[in-house]
């Protein structure tokens, strides 16, 4: 999703300025990416293949889709199906070169 405005850094200010008080939807698919470390020396992922995040697909109605970036122990809740509501656990955001990067603790369903 591109923006037209500039932050510096993740905040929750951002998030709420982009997104207000919508109510994502989830987009499960084949479930959540997982996401190998990089190490910015070699500019290659990490030979370990050790995971550094996971991320998942959320549609916000009469906005788009946008990614979540999670930690790399998350797990989808139990009984969450496919385009069901949910909410965000301390939701931040980061606009970078117009481009909005969003990133989350945790997901639960509303």
């Amino acid at each position: 999703m591109k923006v037209n405005t500039f932050t510096g850094g993740y905040m929750p200010q951002t998030y709420t300025a982009q997104f207000g008080n919508e109510s994502p939807r989830i987009l499960i698919g084949s479930g959540p990416e997982a996401r190998i470390k990089f190490d910015p020396e070699t500019k290659r992922p990490v030979e370990t293949g050790e995971v550094d995040s996971k991320r998942v697909m959320l549609y916000y109605p009469g906005l788009g889709v946008q990614a979540v970036k999670l930690p790399a122990d998350f797990e989808l809740p139990k009984g969450l199906d496919d385009l069901a509501e949910v909410v965000l656990e301390s939701p931040e955001a980061c606009i970078v070169n117009r481009e909005i990067y969003v990133r989350a603790k945790n997901i639960k369903a509303r």
